[in-house]
């Protein structure tokens, strides 16, 4: 792919889920304040991924020592609920069940869906081989927003690109979502998976369903 034509493609991603999120997202506060960072240099950001970044090389250096998952995922899912906006993501992917809930059924759903996307981290990252995350760089985002590049570079294999859609909470920035290949949005994919779930049994039978499946992933580890 062409440099040209990739940047297409991730515009063409983030503005479609600035479209899914008009309506459900404010605009942070942040965002609209004249005095920001230049692109290319937005420290809060790249800490944020660089903290994530770590997290990722630990599981596969667990994975590779035989470290239990349950262990890992343990380790890991607190550096995942300080880097992702895990509210604000749910509330997109299960529009508009989640904010029709009642509080308490929010809450259920929304830990639910923190240990699944743990557990899908420890299962994707399962073994390690002297691989390493750089982050490649940055660029602006609608709504305010900023998207980080990284590479998982593997020797003698070409490296993986993952990018990172960003949104200033405060002082810092929080992750949203997830490109797989710059462009394969995370948060689309699961608003697509999880709608006919919650069709049929609302937010209650989709934090079951994502319980389950983190039990798959587990394996009874």
């Amino acid at each position: 792919m062409t440099g040209s034509s990739s940047r297409r493609s991730w515009m063409r991603a983030a503005l479609a889920l600035a479209v899914l999120m008009a309506g459900l997202l404010p605009v942070p506060a942040v965002a609209q304040q004249p005095a920001r960072s230049e692109p290319g240099n937005t420290p809060g950001a790249r800490a944020t991924v660089a903290r994530l970044n770590e997290a990722i090389l630990a599981l596969m250096r667990g994975a590779a020592g035989r470290e239990p998952a349950r262990a890992r995922l343990q380790r890991f899912l607190p550096v995942m609920l300080d880097t992702f906006d895990l509210e604000a993501a749910l509330r997109v992917a299960a529009a508009p069940y989640f904010d029709q809930s009642a509080e308490p059924e929010k809450r259920q759903a929304l830990d639910a869906f923190a240990r699944r996307s743990a557990a899908q981290y420890v299962d994707r990252f399962d073994s390690y081989d002297g691989q390493r995350i750089e982050i490649i760089g940055e660029r602006p985002a609608p709504r305010g927003m900023l998207l980080v590049d990284t590479d998982l570079v593997r020797a003698g294999k070409a490296p993986v690109r993952l990018s990172y859609l960003l949104r200033p909470e405060g002082d810092r920035w929080r992750i949203l979502d997830v490109l797989a290949k710059g462009t394969v949005s995370q948060l689309a994919t699961q608003r697509s998976e999880f709608q006919s779930t919650l069709r049929g049994g609302g937010l209650a039978a989709l934090t079951r369903d994502l319980n389950s499946n983190a039990d798959r992933i587990l394996g009874g580890a």
